[in-house]
């Protein structure tokens, strides 16, 4: 690989990042084209200085950042629905606004990517609503040009609390550990206290040295103290692995972090409210971006049930869409939970996009068959 960035500026000029690219061999040429198409795109639409000035924690910039392929794959597909947006008569402009900013790109500018990248596979039109001061207006309204339904999506997340953040961000250091960061063997691990950021390198090199004596040793490693323990095995003794994984009920390729010790549905139950900005005598979706913790740590049926008893006072609600990305070797997935309830996994490589889809059997519906089945193959 070709040493292209020579110095820290390196890294903020675009034209080093499509370098970059084009001399990376873990993607094809035809890959490599689209990733360079994509970045000459968003230094048109973000600015030739977006990478000096925005923070390291932009979304957008970590994505052009991460050269992992399934990161590249994704960014071409970001890019291209922005693409398509720029076409239509849309609102794009507030798009980019939302974008633009660390702190709004974060909130509302990818949901509204997301949302719109769904919806736009099944030839819906997209488009971006200002926000009015005294008024309450949803966030994007959606067009089926076969018939002229019209229905409207409000956006909203649920934030974590200063110690939610804390073992979500544990619970990504450690997943990352496993997961991402070479070589990779089957394991399994558990959490047991909160780690302090300033231990991370500490316990990265134990990870680390535990990795490397399994590689060098061909043998399984077992690692514990007073904060987590993990187990790691070669190739050569997953047989044995499996065994000791059954035989101690343990699910095998999984870390298992700090339980958030908060009822996160009835956080979700009181974000509902923001189903009011979807206008009167109209239908419309609620978009809830989530930890992806969420769905790992709670038993989605019985959620599904709280969910669908508070949503249905909302009589022009569809349904609401709970939301998570998170970086894992998982596959595609999609399980009915009844009473049209969905929840639904989709992948492209290691990223996985998980979603819960909760419907209001109790909706005043005002669109056709046509567009409802549009819906939820967006959805799903």
């Amino acid at each position: 690989m070709k040493d292209v960035f020579i110095n820290d500026r390196d890294h903020f000029k675009w034209s080093k990042q499509k370098e970059y690219i084009s001399h990376l061999d873990t993607i094809d040429e035809n890959t490599k084209i689209k990733a360079i198409d994509a970045l000459t795109f968003f230094e048109v639409e973000f600015g030739a200085q977006f990478l000096k000035t925005s923070s390291i924690n932009h979304p957008i910039r970590q994505m052009i950042s991460n050269k992992a392929p399934f990161q590249i794959k994704d960014l071409i597909e970001f890019a291209e629905t922005l693409k398509i947006l720029k076409k239509e008569k849309n609102n794009y402009n507030r798009l980019i606004q939302k974008l633009l900013s660390k702190d709004n790109a974060q909130t509302e500018g990818i949901s509204l990517v997301n949302v719109a990248r769904m919806f736009l596979k099944e030839e819906l039109i997209v488009s971006f609503i200002d926000e009015l001061k005294y008024k309450k207006t949803p966030d994007v309204k959606i067009t089926n040009p076969n018939n002229e339904d019209v229905f409207f999506i409000e956006i909203t997340k649920l934030n974590n609390s200063d110690y939610q953040k804390e073992i979500s961000d544990n619970y990504n250091f450690f997943h990352n550990q496993f997961n991402n960061v070479q070589p990779l063997f089957s394991f399994f691990g558990k959490q047991f206290q909160v780690v302090d950021k300033k231990e991370y390198p500490g316990i990265s090199k134990i990870i680390a040295d535990a990795k490397k004596r399994v590689k060098e040793n061909d043998q399984i490693i077992y690692y514990s103290d007073r904060r987590f323990n993990f187990m790691l095995a070669p190739p050569s003794y997953n047989y044995d692995f499996n065994e000791i994984c059954e035989r101690n009920n343990i699910r095998s390729i999984r870390f298992n972090g700090l339980p958030i010790e908060v009822d996160e549905t009835s956080r979700i139950n009181n974000k509902i409210v923001k189903a009011n900005q979807i206008p009167e005598g109209e239908n419309g979706l609620l978009f809830i971006e989530i930890s992806p913790i969420y769905f790992l740590t709670t038993d989605i049926v019985t959620a599904a049930k709280r969910l669908e008893a508070n949503i249905t006072k909302y009589k022009n609600l569809l349904g609401i869409i709970l939301f998570s990305e998170i970086v894992a070797p998982k596959e595609p997935i999609l399980v009915n939970l009844g009473n049209n309830h969905f929840f639904s996994r989709k992948t492209i490589e290691n990223l996985c996009r998980e979603s819960l889809f909760i419907y209001n059997n109790n909706c005043d519906m005002k669109l056709s068959e046509e567009t409802l089945v549009k819906i939820y193959k967006a959805l799903l």
